[in-house]
């Protein structure tokens, strides 16, 4: 009897899973890589954090374009460094905020290239006036999954490295998440040092994530101009320090 209501129930939470959109296949390797993780015995945690400046890729329409200033955020990061020799992967967990990537108030965001003037005319001034159907108050931010492979320089106290990998991101922002889509793709790359000291490793960082998916799931307004989902992509540059335990 007991049997068969561990069977039962084990059906039960497999047709539930199917129904959440759980592929048991895409699983597997994310059991492995957990199962992996609390494996090595020389496996370190970490936390991390800092500033973010983020933008968005340019906007060209007809015969203007424009490029968007870096704004300022934060980030908080989790991870688990698995030495492989000279490497190691670092997958991990980081919530990032973008900061007012939307603000339509601030002209002083744009560098344009306004309309050649007319025969007899003045100059155009590039964008329209700065106003659009973005809130002002419009943040933007994501739970992030970054999976870094790290080549180390192994020096007695002080070691450089490099690191590169992909990044997942869920969009976690409220106030238009209508408009961004809930699962996009970055590239990150970085350098970094693992200074030793007291019995802890110290890690400053530098890293640069490139966004490879579209960052919107439909049009919408930005400055009286209608942005097209494929014409943005969302970059990021981060500076962190870290602690491994």
């Amino acid at each position: 009897m007991a049997l068969m209501h561990a069977g039962l129930y084990e059906l039960s939470l497999r047709g539930a899973l199917m129904r959440k959109g759980f592929c048991t296949i895409g699983f597997v390797p994310i059991l492995l890589l957990c199962v992996g993780a609390a494996m090595p015995a020389n496996a370190q945690v970490g936390i991390a954090g800092g500033v973010t400046f983020s933008e968005l890729g340019d906007i060209a329409t007809d015969d203007r374009s424009a490029s968007l200033k870096r704004v300022p955020g934060w980030h908080v990061h989790l991870w688990v460094d698995l030495p492989l020799g000279s490497f190691a992967l670092r997958p991990g967990l980081r919530y990032m905020d973008a900061g007012r990537l939307f603000n339509p108030s601030n002209t002083s965001g744009f560098v344009t290239a306004p309309d050649p003037p007319e025969f007899g005319g003045a100059p155009d001034s590039g964008f329209p006036d700065a106003t659009g159907s973005v809130n002002d108050d419009h943040f933007v931010t994501y739970i992030e999954i970054p999976i870094d492979v790290r080549y180390q320089y192994k020096l007695p106290f002080i070691s450089p490295y490099v690191l590169i990998g992909p990044v997942l991101r869920f969009a976690t922002d409220t106030n238009n998440q209508d408009r961004l889509r809930t699962l996009s793709m970055a590239a990150a790359a970085g350098v970094g040092l693992e200074i030793r000291l007291a019995g802890l490793r110290f890690y400053p960082e530098v890293k640069r994530t490139f966004g490879v998916s579209r960052f919107t799931s439909d049009e919408y307004e930005f400055a009286d101009i209608v942005i097209r989902p494929d014409e943005q992509r969302l970059h990021a540059t981060m500076l962190s320090i870290g602690v491994g335990f």
